[in-house]
């Protein structure tokens, strides 16, 4: 599962996100994002902010890798922190660079693994 601050890393840092996923990576996996995600993005791209062009950036690569786009299983819209929160198990790996929502996924799913970035050069899962 991929958090929308995940996906300005290239736009950012000019990292292959999906490269770095695929060297760390030594099982099948998926790369999903809820749609919220790519609303949240497209919010992003068109105000002036300095994520405007690293939000294009994500909003290509998405359609470019075709990435999973997964529907909140919940009735009410929310902020994406909640809805990864709501709608995932321990046997997911979230993708995030948010430290708030990193303490929380600890605290909720035992075991529960991450991919974030490290140094600013690349990814690690912890």
């Amino acid at each position: 599962m991929l958090d929308t601050n995940f996906l300005l890393i290239p736009g950012q840092f000019k990292i292959d996100i999906f490269e770095e996923i695929r060297n760390i990576m030594n099982e099948p996996y998926d790369l999903c994002i809820f749609q919220e995600t790519i609303q949240e993005l497209s919010n992003i791209a068109e105000k002036a902010s300095k994520d405007k062009n690293n939000a294009k950036i994500a909003l290509m690569l998405i359609k470019q890798k075709n990435l999973k786009s997964l529907k909140n299983s919940s009735i009410e819209k929310s902020y994406i922190d909640r809805i990864i929160l709501s709608n995932i198990d321990s046997k997911c790996i979230v993708c995030t660079q948010d430290q708030a929502l990193k303490r929380l996924l600890k605290a909720k799913f035992k075991g529960l693994r991450i991919i974030t970035l490290k140094s600013k050069k690349h990814l690690a899962l912890v």
